[in-house]
């Protein structure tokens, strides 16, 4: 019985032991529809898939099947006009500006060059 129980979750230690990003999402298909064959198949080919592993921790992308695992968009920030912006308009913008770099949309450098212009602005 121990070895059937070993084969049937093959497809689920794989995933495990190679940290697929999916790895949660396949044990639960295998031991739901691995018994109809197909669903063992497909968790064990999902498994085996390539994943993408980046220094970063961005892991998935090129499988198309890592759904839960997407590279991330790096996105510009640009700076809005300061012409007529009030006091509490800047407030408002420099505490937008620290979210997006505590989310790490923006990096430190980044977060330096837009916050210097608003400081400028309220001294």
């Amino acid at each position: 019985m121990a070895v059937i129980l070993a084969l049937y979750i093959i497809p689920s230690i794989v995933a495990f032991v190679r940290k697929h990003p999916n790895r949660w999402l396949i044990l639960v298909i295998n031991i739901v529809f691995g018994g109809t064959g197909i669903g063992w198949l497909g968790s064990l080919v999902w498994a085996m898939n390539a994943v993408h592993k980046s220094p970063t921790g961005s892991d998935g992308g090129e499988s198309g099947l890592n759904i839960f695992a997407n590279d991330p968009i790096t996105v510009r920030v640009e700076g809005a006009s300061l012409a007529t912006a009030t006091d509490a308009d800047i407030t408002d913008r420099l505490l937008r500006l620290k979210s997006l770099r505590d989310d790490g949309a923006i990096n430190d450098n980044e977060y330096a060059r837009l916050r210097k212009p608003l400081l400028d602005r309220l001294v």
